[in-house]
This record gives structure tokens, C-alpha cells and sequence, in this order.
């Protein structure tokens, strides 16, 4: 149905879906006043979700791209390693800029977690948007494809990020100006990348999946699993929540037929 249609022309209306979903993800977790508890099991389904798109989508069509596995597997660890190290340096800077007693209260540590993950997450959007702007340029059909398995990272990334922003003491207008700000950024990566894409007709998407696959894998893994595990006396059900998280993107990913995959 978009093969008549211009890459360009074909973007604004992907990016305006895009851009809907993600505010849709943003803003289910702000709608409600939940208290620590609720917030903690919101986290642990975002993180089933997250692990669900990681393992039956991300990982799947990374593999699928590269000619050897072996390929893949040094771009996942640099993707993850990527993190790892913003994660150091927020936690030194913290540290620096911070030597009160209350550095090591709750409040902090849920700041940490949620900038990591907008970092984090940050190179993956940016990936995505890659990945549309090459999906694009290969045939609008395709593009419809990427948009399927985009839109559902990007629910899951701003459902996740909009949970973990519900832990911390910043105030509700900063928190929509990140998640705001998070959502332009497939849209415009996609924009900025579009004409280089079109003279590579040829390009392997396998080390961008790869590096936006690690990054996903550390948000997901290090990120919000401790923390969806973070109130003890509900372990069972943060446990049944992250596992109908994931098995909710199996059921997706098996009614799609594979056409989640990212193109």
C-alpha cells in the first residue's frame, strides 16, 4: 500500500505513528497516582516486555542478518559495554557532585537507574532510526514491516522509561520534556540518515541490530530487572509479571508471523 509513496512522504506518516505510540507508552504510567508498589510491578511487566522484544525479536533477526554468528556477537558485547560505561561515568559524576548522606537513599538510586536507561536506550532509538531510514529506502512495504517491530520497542522503551521516572523525585514537566525529547529521536535519526541510506543500497543492517541489541540487553538485564525485583514481599508476583511480559511479545511475535522483525 505504500509503494506508490515517496521515502519522505512514507516517513512523516511512520514518524507520526511512531511518535503516537510512544506518548501512548509514555503516558499510560503517568495517568495514575500508584504508590512504591505498583510503580515496582509496572517496572517488572516493562522489564518482562522488554525481554520478550530482546529475546523473540532483536536477537532473532540480528542473527539473521549476519553471515556468521560469530559476527554478531562482538557488536552485542560493544553495544552492552557502551552502556556499562555511561552507567560508570553518571554514577562517578554523581558522586562527585554529590557528597551528602543521602546519596545512597532510594531517591537516588532510582535517578541513576532511569538515566541509565534513558542513555541506553537513547543509542537504541537512534539505531532504529537507522534501521527505518534503510527499510525505506529498500520499498515502502518494507518500511511497513519496520514500522510493526519499531512501534513495539518503542512502546516498551517509553513504557519503561515513564515507570522507572515515576521512582524518582523529578517533577512531572521535566520528565515529559525527557520522554518527549526520547521519542523525536528515531524520527529525526531516520530524517538525518535517509539520504546517506539511499546511496547504500548494499548496507549490512547486522552491526547496528547487534549494537542497539547489547544496549537493549543491558537496560533490560541490569537496569530494570533489579529494580522490578526491588519490594522483597512481592518477588512471586514481580516474577509472574516479567513472565507475562515476555511470553505477551511471544504471542505477538508468533501472530505476526515473523513480520516483527525491524524490516
Amino acid at each position: 500500500m505504500f509503494e506508490g509513496m515517496g521515502p519522505y512522504a512514507a516517513l512523516l506518516i511512520f514518524s507520526a505513528v511512531i511518535l503516537a505510540v510512544s506518548f501512548a507508552g509514555a503516558y499510560i504510567p503517568q495517568i495514575k497516582k500508584m504508590d512504591s508498589r505498583q510503580i515496582h510491578l509496572m517496572v517488572a511487566l516493562s522489564a518482562g516486555i522488554f525481554l520478550g522484544v530482546l529475546f523473540f525479536m532483536l536477537l532473532p533477526e540480528t542473527f539473521d542478518e549476519a553471515r556468521e554468528a560469530m559476527d554478531v556477537v562482538p557488536w552485542i558485547i560493544g553495544g552492552f559495554l557502551s552502556v556499562l560505561l555511561i552507567d560508570v561515568i553518571l554514577k562517578r559524576m554523581h558522586m562527585n557532585e554529590c557528597a551528602c548522606e543521602e546519596c545512597n537513599d532510594k531517591e537516588h538510586g532510582h535517578k541513576l537507574t532511569s538515566f541509565t536507561a534513558f542513555a541506553g536506550l537513547a543509542i537504541h532509538a537512534a539505531v532504529d532510526g537507522v534501521i527505518l531510514s534503510i527499510a525505506l529506502s529498500a520499498g515502502g512495504d518494507i518500511g511497513a514491516l519496520a514500522l510493526v517491530g519499531i512501534s513495539l520497542h518503542k512502546f516498551a522503551d517509553l513504557f519503561a522509561l515513564s515507570s522507572t521516572f515515576k521512582l524518582t523525585d523529578i517533577d512531572k514537566r521535566t520528565v515529559f520534556v525527557y520522554l518527549i525529547l526520547f521519542s523525536l529521536i528515531t524520527p529525526v535519526t531516520a530524517l538525518i540518515s535517509m539520504p546517506v541510506m539511499e546511496m547504500a543500497e548494499h548496507l549490512s543492517l547486522f552491526i547496528p541490530l547487534a549494537i542497539a541489541t547489547g544496549t537493549f540487553m543491558y537496560v533490560g538485564i541490569y537496569a530494570l530487572l533489579p529494580e522490578a525485583f526491588h519490594e522483597r514481599e512481592d518477588s512471586v508476583v514481580s516474577f509472574i509479571l516479567v513472565a507475562v511480559g515476555i511470553v505477551v511479545i511471544a504471542i505477538i511475535s508468533l501472530l505476526l508471523g515473523g513480520d516483527a522483525h525491524v524490516h
